[in-house]
């Protein structure tokens, strides 16, 4: 039997070799070789989410990220959606029962520092099963390097600001370093002053809730609960008794018209004249009532003067006690 040839037992090596290590990985991750279903979930930003990372659920490692697809905002003619990455993520099929269709996939890492994964909210059972080639909508990740970026920019605004307005900041600086310097004087100069003024404050602080203190008394002492009562029961009285004065004004008015309806014209002229008249009577007893008020006349001066007033009171005392005297003068 011929040797084998150096070539042909590098080969062989190589081979063997080969064949262990991928028994090996096999053995390490048996979801390699098992069968699995896909679930298409899509993202804006999956962060640092690479094919072949585990997906988990509760920290148990389900699947793999079998792709990540670059379909930059293009309509998907499937879903209706415009999604910027999809992500082809390959579940054991044992799961397939125990993911329903409320789940919540979104990217997380297994520690600070560590890869990222996906991971699974698989959702509430009484929901339906999700079921292979199901398209979901997925969680994005916090963008730590956008958080960075804002915070830079920020920080070069702020910085600029500084700078473009140097001067104007050290005259604010030096303003309320001078308004300070001023309160402090003042307080220092006048703080007997300012204590007296805290303290009155306060007294008139005290004052006004004693009043208020007596005015809610006052309002909610029998005195008020019996005038509102009172008022209550007049309101009462007025609203049972307007309906039927209504009721005779109306009547009233109507008569007055039907009344003004039978006259002529001749009447109605008679009428006019008649209130005319009562008019200008009016209009004289109101002018003699005001000519007697001021004094003048003799009624008016018989009403007005007090001691011309008291006389008369005194003579007709006198006459009403001894009548004799209107027919004899001692």
């Amino acid at each position: 039997m011929k040797s084998l040839s150096l070539e042909a037992r590098v080969g062989l090596l190589i081979l063997v070799a080969v064949g262990l290590l991928g028994a090996f990985v096999f053995t390490l991750n048996p979801s390699l070789i098992e069968e699995g279903y896909l679930v298409y979930v899509d993202f804006n930003n999956p962060g640092g989410l690479k094919g072949g990372a585990p997906v988990n659920i509760g920290g148990i490692r389900i699947g793999r990220i079998e792709g990540v697809d670059y379909l930059g905002g293009k309509e998907d003619p499937i879903t209706k959606r415009r999604p910027m990455i999809r992500v082809r993520a390959r579940i054991n099929r044992e799961y397939l029962d125990t993911i329903y269709e409320d789940a919540r996939f979104y990217v997380t890492s297994t520690s600070i520092v560590g890869e990222s994964i996906m991971a699974i909210d698989p959702g509430d059972p009484r929901k339906e099963p999700l079921g292979e080639n199901a398209y979901v909508i997925g969680i994005d990740p916090p963008r730590m390097d956008l958080a960075f970026a804002k915070a830079y920019e920020l920080l070069e605004t702020i910085s600029s600001l500084l700078v473009d307005n140097r001067e104007d900041l050290e005259g604010l600086v030096k303003n309320a370093s001078s308004l300070l310097g001023s309160l402090n004087e003042i307080m220092t100069k006048h703080g007997d002053r300012v204590d007296r003024i805290i303290e009155n404050v306060e007294s008139i602080s005290d004052e006004a809730n004693e009043l208020v203190a007596g005015a809610n008394k006052i309002v909610n002492g029998p005195r008020v609960a019996r005038i509102l009562r009172n008022v209550d029961e007049s309101l009462a009285v007025v609203n049972r008794d307007i309906d039927p004065i209504m009721k005779d004004v109306r009547s009233i008015t109507h008569k007055v018209d039907d009344a003004l309806d039978m006259i002529g014209p001749k009447q109605q002229e008679q009428v006019k004249s008649i209130l005319e008249d009562g008019a200008a009577i009016a209009a004289d007893a109101k002018a003699m009532v005001s000519h007697i008020r001021q004094g003048r006349g003799t009624v008016g001066a018989i009403l007005m003067d007090e001691a011309m007033y008291d006389d008369i009171q005194e003579m007709l005392r006198d006459l009403k006690h001894n009548p004799w005297k209107l027919f004899w003068r001692e």
